[in-house]
């Protein structure tokens, strides 16, 4: 017998299709694995026999169903098996828009829309051709109208909709449709296991978790509108502390990520959740519960508030560091604001135009942590500055870690590592703090940040389209961090081994180069910090620009810091200061000035800066080998 088409007496005279796939080519020891999850019995008392339609995709629309020959048939069969087995309803297994005619749709208690998708509205030309559609109206739009006006009176009657994952991307021509459900699919960024919070443990429809939270594997949907908390009450949500928040395409703007919840339509009932993708759920003993108890509840045995709710669980998101907790960072570590006169002072040392004509309008994100070193606010304004000023590309300035996921990274032309500073960046401040579980989400996005940085730079492939890699750019302490990722390491082009700040002679080892042509003559005094470099290959894989004349410059008798055997600088006296280099098909350029909050409004410094980010960019041409 096909899941497709499971006869009653009621609708022997429907000519219901019968699918390609049946619930009979389920594996029997996956058939019995879903008989065993089943629960013994209904938690709600049957008040009187109940019949519920069991809907999946109808056979023209079957072929393009992303959920064909899994979860559909799964569902099919355990909605049978759950109200075989528990008796709370007679289930009725059909795909065929028959069963939404006016006098067909009416003996049912419940609809439950499993994984149903496409315009299954929309009557067919099969459709069109019998008898009892052309009794609805003359042509497909004004049969199509009654259709919806039908089920959407059932509805308001009292008729209940459990609707299942995808269910909730059919009909989207009918916005009415959303409107039943709850919300409109936009996406699903995780296929993986997921937190799950429990928002209301006391709700019935949650009894089958004991009211706690859990964790569950599935493909997880985000929503557009209409869904909103103020017209649905939600019971399961995302747990974004317990989940791996750096999946590409989370774009859920107010961040609420719902996984079910209920409402009430007229008289009727409308139960909706995510949950419903993978095989597995269909004999996940929890889950099985809570559909049963939903089908219950929307068939009317079973009670459960409807009203929205509007608290929401207090979890914390990645995002920005607020405010006020970065100004108090600031103040902690002795990070001064840049006084007006300073940003005055670096508006007018920046230069009025780039040195090269953008190829189209740039954006860069420039990233990093404005508490963890003395120049990082500086550098922030002073790129910003040179962006707006010179037209050469606008600046994006954040410590959002979801903007260094691939989706949203993908949307800048390059990254300036802006003196990270720090090993562990890219997790939470209290990351220490937290529990195994936030801990494993947090080190998820981790992995999925260095990943996207390295592809950004880099390029990748995805199927059979090449990405092209962008620009990195490292402004000093760039490579005072993250010490023990080598990747991120060789694309910088050197590790901190120790520093000296004083009064330096810089030269200009190509004055001719489009880098450092703003320096003119082949040397340049400045008093900065530079950092010592124990990286022995770096002319092998580096184009030198900036290096420090040992022969002009009073060389200390000890380094800072200094990693064993750079006490007294590198044995060969060869200090690069600034570089570029191509990674994979991008482009890198790093320089160690840039510590004194002064070097941000030197000329030449902010001249070099502009120069390296249009390399990093690829609207400044110059030989990175």
């Amino acid at each position: 017998m096909s899941f497709r088409c499971l006869w009653l007496p009621l609708f022997a005279l429907l000519l219901l299709s019968c699918s390609v796939f049946a619930i009979e080519d389920i594996p029997a020891h996956q058939k019995k694995r879903i008989d065993q999850a089943v629960p013994a019995g209904p938690r709600g008392q049957v008040n009187k026999p109940r019949r519920v339609l069991i809907f999946s995709t109808p056979d023209h629309l079957y072929a393009k169903d992303p959920h064909k020959g899994y979860c559909v048939p799964y569902g099919a069969y355990a909605f049978k098996a759950l109200g075989e087995k528990t008796k709370a309803y007679e289930p009725v297994l059909s795909a065929d828009l028959a069963m939404f005619l006016p006098d067909n749709l009416a003996p049912f208690d419940a609809v439950v829309m499993n994984n149903s998708c496409g315009a299954w509205i929309t009557p067919t030309d099969e459709d069109m051709a019998k008898a009892e559609f052309k009794k609805l109206g003359a042509d497909k739009a004004a049969v199509e109208q009654a259709l919806r006006q039908a089920l959407l009176d059932y509805v308001r009657n009292g008729g209940g909709i459990v609707a299942i994952h995808f269910a909730i991307a059919a009909n989207r021509h009918w916005p009415a449709f959303a409107e039943l459900i709850g919300g409109q699919f936009t996406g699903h960024p995780w296929n993986e296991e997921i937190g799950v919070c429990a928002e209301e443990p006391s709700h019935p429809l949650l009894a089958a978790f004991g009211g706690k939270d859990f964790r569950l594997a599935d493909e997880i949907y985000q929503y557009g509108k209409p869904y909103n908390r103020s017209a649905v009450r939600v019971l399961l949500s995302l747990d974004p502390e317990r989940t791996n928040m750096g999946v590409r395409w989370i774009n859920q703007p107010d961040n609420d990520f719902a996984l079910a919840w209920v409402k009430s339509q007229g008289k009727g009932r409308v139960f909706y959740t995510s949950f419903g993708h993978r095989t597995e759920l269909f004999w996940h003993p929890q889950l099985l519960q809570m559909y049963l108890d939903a089908v219950q509840f929307a068939a009317g045995d079973l009670d459960a508030p409807t009203a929205p709710r509007a608290d929401r669980p207090n979890k914390r998101m990645p995002g920005p560091t607020p405010a006020e907790q970065r100004l108090a960072l600031m103040k902690a570590r002795k990070v001064p604001v840049p006084s007006d006169e300073e940003v005055a002072k670096i508006e007018a040392a920046a230069p009025d135009k780039p040195p090269a004509k953008p190829a189209r309008p740039r954006k860069i994100l420039v990233w990093g942590h404005s508490w963890t070193h003395l120049p990082n606010p500086y550098a922030e304004k002073a790129i910003e500055i040179l962006g707006r000023k010179t037209g050469a590309f606008t600046a994006t300035v954040s410590d959002d870690p979801r903007l260094l996921i691939a989706d949203r990274l993908a949307q800048f032309d390059a990254l300036v590592m802006n003196n990270i500073h720090e090993n562990e960046p890219f997790l939470p401040l209290d990351f220490g703090k937290l529990g195994p579980e936030q801990q494993e989400a947090a080190r998820k996005m981790d992995q999925a940040i260095r990943k996207s940085i390295l592809d950004f730079a880099a390029g990748t492939k995805e199927g059979n389209r090449t990405i092209p890699g962008k620009g990195i750019v490292g402004t000093h302490a760039a490579t005072a961090a993250l010490n023990k990722w080598p990747e991120y390491l060789e694309m910088m082009g050197g590790s901190f081994g120790g520093y000296i700040l004083q009064d330096l002679v810089v030269k200009v080892e190509q004055p001719t180069h489009p880098l450092t042509a703003c320096f003119g003559d082949k040397t340049f005094a400045i008093n900065d910090e530079i950092y010592i470099f124990p990286q022995a290959d770096q002319r092998q894989k580096l184009r030198i620009l900036l290096s420090l004349d040992m022969d002009k410059t009073k060389f200390p008798e000890k380094v800072q810091l200094a990693r064993p055997g750079l006490e007294k600088g590198r044995p060969d006296k060869d200090h690069a200061i600034s570089w570029i280099r191509p990674f994979g098909t991008g482009r890198v350029f790093y320089t160690v000035l840039g510590h004194q909050p002064e070097t941000h409004w030197n000329p030449q410094f902010l001249a070099h800066l502009l120069a390296g980010i249009q390399y990093a960019i690829g609207d400044l041409p110059a030989d990175g080998k």
